[in-house]
């Protein structure tokens, strides 16, 4: 597929964070807890996974397989939680905007990072004064759209 088929589903993925989260955060307001507001997301984000890898055509033995990963890489799952959490607790303080603008900030820094140093086994792409300039851009950025 070409690269832009890639970043356009990049960008809808953007869209469907942008909306998912604020949604969450109205959830853990609906029933006064964010915390109670990210057992229905696991739950049908567990089902909705199992019944993709199915379609998908996975069988049990691919899903055994699940028990060969690291067990560090499950921290991911805690990672998520206090992800959904943070946004539960931060969308309604900061607002939307802010919020977004900060997280891709966080995304936008870290991915630089992680790509420089081939970490988590991404491709290394080293930090140059062009990217430099760029990530400088974000922050200043980010600055004027998310602090009051």
């Amino acid at each position: 597929m070409p690269y832009a088929v890639f970043a356009s589903l990049a960008l809808f993925m953007g869209v469907l964070l942008a909306t998912y989260l604020p949604v969450l955060s109205q959830s853990g307001r609906l029933v006064g807890s964010p915390i109670l507001a990210n057992v229905p997301f696991y739950f049908f984000g567990l089902v909705t996974s199992a019944m993709l890898a199915v379609a998908a055509g996975n069988r049990m033995d691919d899903f055994a397989r699940l028990r060969e990963l690291p067990g560090w890489m499950f921290l991911t799952g805690v990672v998520s939680a206090l992800m959904i959490l943070g946004s539960t607790f931060l969308i309604p303080r900061i607002g939307p905007g802010a919020f977004f603008v900060l997280l891709v900030a966080g995304q936008i820094m870290t991915g630089a990072v992680l790509s420089h140093m081939g970490w988590l086994g991404a491709p290394v792409d080293a930090i140059g004064l062009r990217k430099l300039a760029g990530l400088g851009l974000v922050m200043l950025g980010t600055g004027l759209v998310a602090w009051r």
